[in-house]
């Protein structure tokens, strides 16, 4: 095992001595896109030289990234004209799950849009890193058409994911999420969520209903996420929607529906802003103190009415978030 890794290890050496400069040669002169250009036999296809091939498509794709236009099609010409999507499909259609991944990525990263249709049947597959590969790589072909995978998903989709996804669709026009009230309704409790970030994310009004359905979800951690996308889609009538929750709600998200109310409170929530107000723990006086002075007419007046004597709980509240709001 030593010797192939020492024996790997000069490979690479080899390859890395020659192929950047050969590279940044190759895309600086006049690029051949006509059968002159002749692939190296150091790079040819074959057994021999599978670690300098596999060195090539890890440069390629680094190189990549760094480039855009017709320097970016140049990198993904070289990548078909040497042979090495070859490479990048017999890793795909390996059943050793991290070598699928591999190809996988190769494959979206030199933007085969070909295999496409073949690498979305992969995204709901048992292995959660091919999965994962699987639905990055059809949203870099497809963009938000491509999350037409949620339809069928059945199998988790961790909160890494989901954020890896909505950073990759976050430069990217929605247009209209045609399925977001499927996802909304869907069995898997990890589309949901995702659902419902994505119509917080994109202010999709028309979703509010099946948002509000979901304030009564058994499951806390879909509620809590109701609650902030509910900010984002409600209407007028969010905030009493809101506080009829609170007191049938966690701890938990009682502190989200505080923090929601930052944004959205009125006046007319102002007699169960004050209630909270003599609950007597610090936290919420805190929360619901900053509430009434941020967002209602006499919030400032009728928190500061409050104070009984220098120095009291609030009186310190007070000058707290005056200070805050002053910065």
């Amino acid at each position: 095992m030593l010797r192939k890794r020492r024996r790997k290890s000069e490979i690479e050496q080899q390859v890395q001595s020659v192929f950047d400069e050969w590279l940044s040669h190759l895309l600086t002169e006049d690029f051949p896109h006509d059968d002159t250009f002749v692939t190296p036999e150091w790079l040819s296809p074959g057994p021999k030289n599978r670690i300098a091939r596999q060195y090539a498509i890890n440069q390629l794709i680094s190189t990549k990234k760094n480039l855009i236009g017709l320097a970016g099609k140049n990198i993904v010409w070289l990548y078909e004209k040497m042979g090495l999507k070859a490479d990048s499909i017999a890793k795909f259609r390996s059943p050793i799950w991290h070598i699928k991944a591999a190809g996988i990525y190769e494959l979206y990263m030199l933007d085969q849009e070909d295999m496409k249709a073949a690498i979305a049947k992969h995204t709901n597959h048992r292995n959660a890193y091919v999965r994962m590969e699987a639905q990055t790589a059809v949203l870099a072909f497809a963009g938000f058409e491509g999350l037409n995978f949620l339809d069928n998903l059945t199998r988790p989709m961790n909160d890494w994911q989901q954020l890896k996804l909505i950073e990759q669709l976050t430069p990217l026009d929605p247009g209209n999420l045609e399925h977001l009230h499927i996802w909304l309704n869907a069995g898997n409790p990890d589309v949901v969520l995702f659902a419902l970030k994505l119509a917080g994310l994109y202010q999709q009004m028309q979703v509010a209903d099946d948002v509000i359905v979901l304030l009564k979800d058994h499951r806390e951690k879909l509620r809590e996420q109701a609650i902030k996308t509910l900010v984002r889609v409600g209407d007028e009538t969010a905030p009493a929607i809101l506080i009829q929750r609170y007191t049938v709600e966690t701890e938990s998200n009682q502190k989200t529906i505080l923090k929601s109310l930052e944004s959205m409170a009125t006046d007319q929530d102002l007699p169960f802003l004050q209630t909270l107000l003599d609950s007597g723990d610090p936290g919420i006086q805190l929360q619901v103190a900053r509430i009434m002075m941020k967002c209602c007419r006499n919030g400032d007046a009728l928190v500061k009415e409050r104070s009984i004597a220098p120095g009291d709980v609030f009186q310190q509240l007070y000058l707290h978030i005056k200070s805050e709001m002053a910065r």
